[in-house]
């Protein structure tokens, strides 16, 4: 909706306090949030135990009504509140178990995590927005939830990273060079190699390994063993039937210009090169 402008201007003063004001209540401390909104904060534990998910906790739930409960901060309200849960939860079992202690703030911590997961799964079950889609058909086996999801990407809604990621988990077992594809694009919407998930090395070397694709999985071994992501077996390709010599080198040099194309961010999907 397009914002109704004023026809007068403001003392320069005014607008500085304005600014000030508005940056203010944006990003309020979490003291400032539990004074001014106690129910948000009423029944979290108080100690250190889980201090760093519970912040977010109040932040997620501060936004979320703020946004008029708008999907983008319900989704995140419900990541922080399942990383609190899961969190407060040991605190509680360890409390109960060497204190006998049945009934506490964390206790109450617990409790009041279950509830709200609950309630956000209820209130967002019918949802539009693709991350709430696969929240639902992950953690609930919706799978009305699924099939909107899927129709996403003919319709070109599934367009980061991460939702790119969660296609690839679709079609892992069921089109694995479809997989491989959805990989090699999520690599080329990276910025630079620190973004990037490092599941997806591992993954691209699985794939083209079993699809006795061996010299694309040397390769993207050899990147893995580069960016010393994850234990590699540079073993499996011992067999001289596999990869010639002068086939290793090879993909040795591929292997390290792929790495300082992410490290640039210029990396382009590609799924073959020539060696």
């Amino acid at each position: 909706m397009q914002e109704l402008r004023r026809y007068f201007v403001l003392p320069s003063f005014v607008i500085s306090l304005c600014t000030l004001l508005i940056a203010c209540d944006t990003q309020p401390s979490i003291k400032r949030i539990c004074a001014r909104n106690p129910d948000i904060c009423q029944g979290l534990n108080r100690d250190g135990w889980c201090q760093e998910q519970r912040d977010v906790v109040i932040k997620a739930d501060f936004a979320v009504e703020n946004s008029n409960r708008s999907e983008p901060a319900l989704f995140d309200a419900l990541i922080a509140w399942e990383s609190y849960r899961t969190c407060i939860e040991l605190a509680a079992q360890v409390e109960m178990k060497q204190l006998k202690i049945r009934q506490s703030r964390r206790v109450e911590g617990y409790i009041k995590a279950e509830e709200m997961l609950l309630a956000l799964n209820e209130e967002t079950r019918n949802a539009k927005m693709p991350e709430l889609l696969w929240y639902h058909w992950t953690r609930n086996q919706d799978k009305e939830a699924y099939q909107r999801f899927i129709a996403y990407e003919d319709a070109g809604l599934l367009n980061t990273p991460e939702l790119q990621l969660n296609l690839a988990a679709h079609y892992a077992q069921r089109d694995q060079e479809k997989t491989i594809s959805i990989l090699l694009r999520v690599l080329s919407m990276y910025d630079d190699n620190s973004q990037i998930d490092q599941s997806i090395f591992t993954q691209l070397a699985t794939l083209t390994y079993q699809l006795k694709d061996y010299r694309h999985s040397y390769v993207w071994t050899e990147v893995t063993k580069q960016l010393a992501i994850a234990p590699v077996n540079m073993g499996l390709f011992d067999d001289t039937n596999l990869l010639t010599i002068q086939q290793k080198a090879k993909a040795k040099q591929i292997a390290t210009q792929i790495v300082t194309d992410l490290n640039e961010g210029k990396f382009i999907a590609k799924r073959t090169y020539s060696f």
